[in-house]
């Protein structure tokens, strides 16, 4: 096993970033847009709601790399060619992120090219989401045997999180998702050890204002522990029990909801303020006309499974690659979908029994809870509201009125995946397949690019 872990790792981390300074077309990921933001705050300036796009995206569409999508309206030698010559249009939508993220890269780049001089524009982007995706597999391996899992459990907990090529893309691209991993195992790590052990509340804030200052959706998971929280608040004071050191505060969950929700509603008045297009002019494909639109769209949220594991075509094998990368590649294309059935149905089978047996013991006097079954109801809960509260959010904040995407709940995938290793400990089964899983699903990805 340990032997497999190191292989698994070297060739999954150096495959990220060969690929990530390997100057391939722009994705489709919105990452011209990211690019957008980066080149702003590398002149000391940021994007506003009207912001033209730079013409550092402007000459690599055309002239650098390029985009998946197609090609500039315009040639590269052409006088004209401008933001008008992007077929995404003339304004960035890159002002709606956080800027945190982007000045944490431009720290990098600055860094970078004072050891090794200057280089594309893209590539040093792309390398620091490298690290930043190859950094939440690290933190995934140290938090897995911090929590107790060892041999293939451990493999699991390493990268089952990151076994689809939809969440490695992060890694390769300029895109601020490349830390979902990360911020995602720092919450779940810091809120486990503290729901488990009864210490270490702060660890957990403090990763939440981490998670919460990089973007609004690498800090849902700790949407897991606030319900928990809340249950257990509410379940002690009807009389019943949780078992264990766990005791949350009032104060505790009321900080933590804070953390989440205060930067989403100050950042959203600080765009409105910096504004200098209506909404309307550059969201009309996805404007909402009112409430009845928001309310339709929550619903819709309600009905949709929003697995985090998911293909993407993006991280294929280069096609004058030799025959081996190709099957590598074809691999791992069902993983996904293996992956979301063997983590999602452990935790519907431990959230159902735990469910019945709160309705029994609803009717006796021992009325007990145990702490990982509540936990995970609790994050059946939070990925069932999520969604509709992120289009609302979205509609009431940016303006913007268009369906959540998978990519978003990609930060929840480590604290899915040791869920299910700590709701099952006498089933070694299923350790060993989600360790096959997820090494398979990183390895093949890996091999592909290499």
């Amino acid at each position: 096993m340990p032997v497999l872990l190191v292989v698994t790792l070297v060739v999954l981390l150096t495959a990220l970033w060969r690929e990530a300074g390997s100057r391939q077309p722009m994705s489709s990921v919105d990452e011209h847009m990211h690019l957008d933001t980066h080149a702003h705050v590398h002149d000391g300036t940021y994007p506003h709601r009207g912001s033209l796009m730079t013409m550092e995206v402007v000459r690599e569409w055309a002239c650098g790399v390029g985009h998946e999508a197609g090609d500039a309206m315009a040639p590269c030698d052409h006088p004209d060619l401008g933001p008008n010559s992007l077929p995404s249009g003339i304004y960035t939508s890159g002002y709606i992120h956080y800027p945190t993220y982007f000045v944490l890269a431009e720290g990098y780049r600055s860094a970078a090219e004072a050891v090794g001089g200057g280089g594309s524009f893209v590539t040093p982007y792309r390398h620091f989401a490298a690290l930043m995706a190859g950094s939440g597999i690290l933190i995934c391996l140290l938090a897995g045997w911090r929590l107790g899992f060892r041999g293939a459990r451990l493999l699991a907990a390493t990268f089952a999180p990151s076994a689809a090529a939809g969440i490695l893309l992060y890694g390769t691209i300029a895109n601020p998702q490349s830390s979902a991993v990360l911020t995602g195992a720092l919450i779940a790590w810091s809120g486990l050890r503290w729901a488990i052990g009864g210490h270490g509340f702060w660890w957990l804030a403090a990763a939440t204002a981490l998670a919460a200052s990089l973007a609004v959706v690498q800090s849902l998971p700790a949407g897991v522990f606030m319900v928990a929280m809340l249950a257990t608040l509410v379940l002690r004071r009807l009389g019943w029990t949780v078992p264990g050191p766990w005791r949350p505060r009032w104060w505790q969950l009321g900080l933590l909801a804070v953390i989440v929700v205060a930067p989403v509603i100050a950042y959203g008045r600080w765009l409105e303020s910096r504004a200098t297009i209506p909404n309307s002019e550059l969201y009309g494909f996805a404007s909402f006309d009112g409430l009845a639109d928001v309310v339709r769209g929550a619903l819709w949220e309600l009905s949709i499974l929003h697995t985090p594991w998911y293909e993407s075509v993006s991280l294929g094998a280069d096609p004058q690659a030799p025959l081996v990368q190709h099957a590598a590649r074809a691999a791992v294309q069902g993983v996904p979908l293996w992956m979301t059935l063997a983590v999602f149905a452990p935790l519907a089978v431990v959230a159902g029994r735990a469910l019945l047996r709160a309705r029994a013991a609803s009717t006796q006097e021992d009325r007990t809870v145990g702490i990982v079954p509540l936990l995970v109801v609790s994050a059946f809960v939070t990925l069932v509201l999520f969604p509709p509260a992120l289009r609302v959010s979205n509609a009431f904040n940016v303006g913007f009125d268009y369906p959540i995407v998978s990519r978003y709940a990609i930060s929840f995938v480590p604290v899915l995946v040791w869920l299910v290793l700590l709701a099952t400990p006498g089933r070694p089964v299923l350790g060993r397949v989600l360790a096959t899983l997820g090494t398979v699903g990183v390895l093949g990805v890996g091999l592909a690019i290499w």
